[in-house]
């Protein structure tokens, strides 16, 4: 009896870059000086230069920020290319924490200081990070609930989305068939005279 070998690549079965998806990611524009070309003009010459800004949300001592790498536009390419195509800042993957509406202004501004922007964000936030922001920790726990509630009201909401395009659907077929009595009648009355 003789054994197969398996071929596989290893890579298969790992998660590249597991944990990417709670990252805040933001793309911009930076000047940056141009070595070569002040050498050569004698005063200071800049260009503009891609950066990225990697941070954990709500841990500001984590924050990466440096030049775009071509890894960067394929790791994060779906906020790269909001980015390219509407220039602003970072692309929010989440519900915006002002469309809550449990937080006032001050507390929104405060969490997006952490780089918190999204309840699903919020959600995330590791317990030390919580220890470190007042209140963060309730908050926490009712972004939890509201995404759990939130997850488990998707499917009637889709269902009851489909019921409301079917009776649209219904009643303009009913508004259809109606005239197309009527036209029937006024046909009839006119072949009659």
């Amino acid at each position: 009896m003789q054994i197969g070998q398996l071929e596989y690549d290893h890579q298969d079965f790992e998660k590249p870059r597991a944990g990417d998806e709670k990252l805040a990611i933001r793309f911009f524009k930076k000047a940056k000086q141009d070595g070569e070309a002040t050498q050569k003009e004698g005063r200071p010459i800049f260009i503009e230069v891609e950066y990225i800004q990697i941070m954990v949300p709500g841990d500001r001592t984590s924050t990466i920020i440096r030049p775009v790498v071509i890894g960067d536009t394929h790791r994060f390419g779906k906020q790269y290319e909001h980015w390219k195509k509407t220039q602003q800042e970072e692309q929010l993957l989440g519900t915006p924490l002002e469309a809550w509406g449990i937080m006032n202004l001050a507390q929104i501004e405060e969490y997006r200081y952490f780089g918190v922007r999204t309840i699903d964000q919020m959600a995330e936030l590791r317990d030390d990070i919580c220890g470190k922001i007042m209140g963060a920790q309730p908050l926490k726990q009712k972004a939890i609930q509201f995404l759990a509630l939130a997850k488990d009201e998707a499917p009637m909401k889709r269902v009851q989305s489909e019921l409301d395009k079917r009776d649209t659907e219904i009643s303009a077929l009913r508004n259809a068939l109606e005239e197309q009595g009527k036209a029937l009648q006024a046909l009839q009355a006119k072949m009659k005279d």
